[in-house]
């Protein structure tokens, strides 16, 4: 039957495509008239918007290499390719995209009909055109994302737009579909493994009718004993198995809570970013009882994430996962080359203590997410040892200053000096009541001299920005054994600044760990450049990246995931038709 249906489609295609030429006035007219509907926005009955100007001209281009004949159904086994193509739209979701923005319900229904009827020239001329507008649509939210990352307020650079006319033409001419699409995936290991994942989960989702729920009375420790240890034991063998491998594991029944268990709940709770002490108490029960279907989400989010980040140069970068808390350095042409260590980033709130400022809930709101690090990228192109703290005008005027109220010798203590301006060789004034009358006006600055006490510890890295935001040291040690790091006005201190400095450092001559030391001993500031390439610094914000077997998931400490999940909510309803 499916080859009949074959064997007719082909036929009707045929007979348009050998007739057209030889069409008379009347109906060359008509022929004229609907090949103009290629250029039209008759994909309104499988979209509610219409399509954009980039996916305009991508389909004038496209249709105009194929001298404005049809395109699926004039290549060679036409039944073959749109079966593919449909293929692929219904396995959106194996790309962590959702197969309902690509309407292909409606277009199932819709080939359907063509199989088992006799469609016009009309009919075969806008399902060719609806097929290659999804397309193109698909392999741009493959590539770009499906939404613009500043609308959610990541201040991102924009890639580069690139018409894909003639690729989709030359992958339907040789037959390498998938190709393209593989090329049109973004070109890195983090989005590969996180896909691998993505596999992953949704295959051991499906392994249970409903979610599994584990509970204690108190926190179970290594050597204790419940009647759920068993489920537990079998649970964590199917989560820490590989794709290939994860199927419903049976485990002989044993509910003590030693050995092999005990070590795979440590390795849990270091993917989630917490004490991996193996103890399970609330925080690791919560985890546990955290649906997959959950986790699937985070790992979609992820991945529309990663494909809004630049294309990585080549040469050292530098990496920062704000929910992680950690920094990641790495040079791909050295394989040594690699740091990864604990940060401090901003705080997820601040308290508003005089809410009657402000006229809306919005600006409340604002206010108290204010000290929350931004996301963006910037280029790494000069460090300061022993730096100054230039005291920011918010954290002068709300902190510093009545501080000073209180006790009036706070400035002495905490090593402060007034200046008329931020520079290494500014001229230092009296703290007198006259010049600290003028910080309150904003007419002189407050800085903290370099020493032991500068809150910026003894190393700053620059990488000018629109945020006031860098990467520094902090006398404030014992913060980095946290698991939950989010102290700061926003800036990121860092667990290992002199290592940082050696990997930002390393391609400048003669620079070695005793200079550093030399420089760091003298307590003057001292401006060291990056002599080769900038480094390109990325401050980055998402719930789930891979580690070295799995993937790791982290809190999502500034409620992001929500606001992104909404507006792709949003996205969808205004491009599908329900």
């Amino acid at each position: 039957m499916k080859a009949l249906k074959s064997k007719h489609i082909t036929s009707l295609v045929l007979s348009i495509i050998i007739c057209a030429p030889s069409l008379q006035a009347g109906q060359t007219k008509e022929f004229i008239s609907v090949q103009s509907r290629i250029y039209s926005n008759v994909n309104t009955a499988y979209f509610n918007k219409t399509q954009t100007k980039e996916e305009t001209e991508t389909l004038l281009a496209l249709y105009q290499l194929n001298n404005h004949q049809l395109l699926w159904f004039n290549v060679e086994s036409p039944i073959t390719r749109i079966n593919q193509l449909l293929t692929v739209f219904n396995k959106a979701k194996e790309q962590g995209l959702n197969p309902a923005d690509y309407n292909i319900k409606k277009l199932n229904s819709q080939w359907l009909k063509l199989l088992r009827s006799n469609p016009s020239f009309v009919e075969f001329s806008d399902f060719d055109q609806i097929l290659s507008l999804t397309f193109i649509r698909y392999l741009n939210d493959l590539h770009y994302g499906r939404i613009d990352p500043k609308s959610i307020g990541y201040h991102l650079p924009k890639k580069q737009f690139n018409n894909l006319a003639k690729p989709i033409f030359n992958a339907l001419q040789s037959n390498e579909i998938d190709t393209l699409i593989s090329n049109r995936e973004p070109n890195n290991d983090t989005y590969k493994k996180l896909k691998i994942a993505l596999k992953k989960y949704n295959k051991l989702n499906s392994l249970w009718n409903s979610p599994l729920k584990f509970g204690f009375e108190k926190s179970l420790r290594p050597g204790d004993w419940s009647t759920q240890v068993s489920s537990l034991r079998s649970y964590l063998n199917i989560l820490q198995s590989t794709p290939t491998t994860s199927s419903k594991i049976s485990t002989p029944p044993d509910n003590n809570y030693i050995g092999e268990i005990v070590n795979k709940i440590r390795i849990l709770q270091k993917n989630y970013n917490l004490v991996n002490d193996g103890i399970i108490g609330k925080q690791t029960l919560s985890i546990l009882n955290t649906p997959l279907s959950h986790r699937i989400k985070q790992i979609e989010l992820s991945m529309e994430r990663i494909r809004w980040l630049p294309k990585q140069q080549e040469g050292p970068n530098i990496f920062v996962n704000i929910p992680a808390f950690r920094l990641w350095a790495n040079n791909p042409q050295l394989e040594d080359d690699n740091l990864n260590m604990k940060v401090i980033v901003g705080k997820t709130t601040k308290r508003v203590k005089d809410k009657k400022k402000y006229t809306t809930p919005e600006q409340i709101e604002a206010e108290a997410k204010s000290l929350q690090t931004p996301v963006f990228t910037a280029d790494l192109s000069f460090l300061v040892f022993n730096p100054y703290w230039n005291i920011p005008k918010n954290i002068l005027k709300k902190e510093v200053l009545p501080r000073l109220e209180k006790k009036p010798d706070y400035l002495e203590q905490h090593n402060m000096e007034i200046v008329p301006h931020f520079s290494h060789h500014a001229e230092i004034l009296p703290n007198n009541e006259e010049n600290i009358s003028l910080l309150y006006t904003e007419q002189l600055r407050l800085r903290q001299r370099p020493g032991n006490k500068n809150s910026l510890g003894d190393i700053k890295f620059i990488f000018p920005n629109d945020y006031a935001i860098y990467l520094h040291d902090t006398p404030f040690r014992g913060l980095f054994r946290q698991t939950k790091r989010d102290f700061s006005h926003g800036c990121i201190r860092v667990e290992n600044p002199p290592a940082l400095a050696k990997f930002i450092l390393k391609n400048r001559k003669n620079w070695n760990k005793d200079k550093t030391k030399a420089i760091l001993k003298t307590k003057e500031p001292t401006i060291v450049g990056v002599l080769s390439s900038k480094i390109p610094v990325v401050i980055f914000y998402t719930t789930v990246l891979p580690n070295e077997t799995d993937v790791s998931f982290y809190p999502d400490i500034y409620g992001l995931d929500e606001i992104l999940i909404t507006a792709l909510s949003a996205r969808s309803q205004t491009i599908t038709i329900n």
